[in-house]
């Protein structure tokens, strides 16, 4: 039941994220401002809450890259992404297409002969992947090349995160645990992020363009923060193939904000590509969890 009510709030709290850095964007804020903000306002978050019990991140040569790669790949890219195309896509679109990340991480990992093959984790794959090609299509929810193109970067969303999922799992540094690593890669993430806008010249006018966009970025921080901690907790609890399912949620909440907030309408082609995605992503996790509940059985046994 922990482990369950952990999985609604996480997933509740990563589509706030979202849905708040797509009203952002309503606001004219620049899409690494409102990065910045993120990732600052989460740092701040997982610092006061990791201070009482000391867990403070290393700040090695090989820590400080595990940061920046793993934060780059796991959380500036895919939301600096969805920032950009939320402007031009429904947020519902972009919160499902965040939940294809285990089945491109299948992917990536066949390719990279990381994991075994699994017939029903290849047909996860396949009906997923037909999922997004009809997503795609000119008489679905893209109608014109421009909208085009915007799908094609969000389609970089999933990409990144698996590529994450690989980096973090493959160069987790030996005997560090989870939460020093969320605040390094968050304290660094802000760091060159804060470089990159005033390179960009976006604080010479100061941080906020109006008392609404201080509130609403203020809320992003503090929720990003949350997601982070959330999530965190999920993994301890659940394990990362049950953290991967939170993509479900994130759908279901993006689509029901998108459709109540922003009037977003979706056809019929529509609602059968978002089927045929996340039943690929079903059919991929559910067939992940028995494979690894039969390794660990047979490991016990040994």
């Amino acid at each position: 039941m922990k482990a369950l009510l952990l999985l609604i709030v996480s997933g509740i709290l990563a589509a706030g994220v979202f849905i708040i850095g797509k009203q952002a964007g309503s606001d004219q804020l620049s899409p690494m401002l409102v990065l910045f903000w993120q990732m600052s306002g989460g740092a701040l978050v997982v610092w006061l809450v990791s201070w009482p019990s000391r867990q403070f991140p290393k700040w090695d040569a090989m820590h400080i890259r595990y940061y920046l790669f793993g934060g780059l790949l796991g959380i500036s890219i895919p939301y600096a992404l969805a920032f950009i195309v939320m402007q031009e896509l429904q947020v519902g679109i972009v919160g499902l297409l965040t939940a294809l990340s285990p089945v491109v991480t299948y992917a990536i990992a066949r390719i990279l002969r990381i994991e075994e093959g699994h017939p029903l984790r290849l047909a996860g794959l396949v009906v997923g992947l037909a999922g997004v090609t009809l997503l795609a299509l000119p008489q679905g929810n893209v109608s014109s090349p421009a909208n085009g193109l915007y799908m094609v970067i969000a389609f970089g969303i999933p990409v990144s995160l698996a590529a994450s999922n690989i980096y973090r799992s493959r160069y987790w540094p030996s005997g560090s645990k989870a939460m020093p690593l969320v605040t390094g890669m968050l304290t660094v993430q802000g760091a060159w992020l804060l470089v990159v806008n005033l390179w960009l010249g976006n604080l010479q006018d100061g941080l906020f363009v109006s008392d609404d966009s201080m509130w609403t970025l203020a809320l992003l921080g503090l929720i990003a923060g949350a997601s982070y901690m959330s999530s965190f907790s999920l993994l301890k609890v659940g394990g990362p193939v049950y953290l991967s399912q939170m993509g479900y949620v994130i759908t279901a909440v993006t689509l029901i904000a998108g459709i109540l907030i922003w009037n977003e309408q979706y056809d019929a082609q529509d609602i059968l590509s978002m089927g045929l995605i996340l039943a690929g992503v079903l059919v991929t996790t559910l067939t992940q969890r028995v494979q690894h509940r039969r390794a660990n059985a047979q490991t016990l046994t040994k």
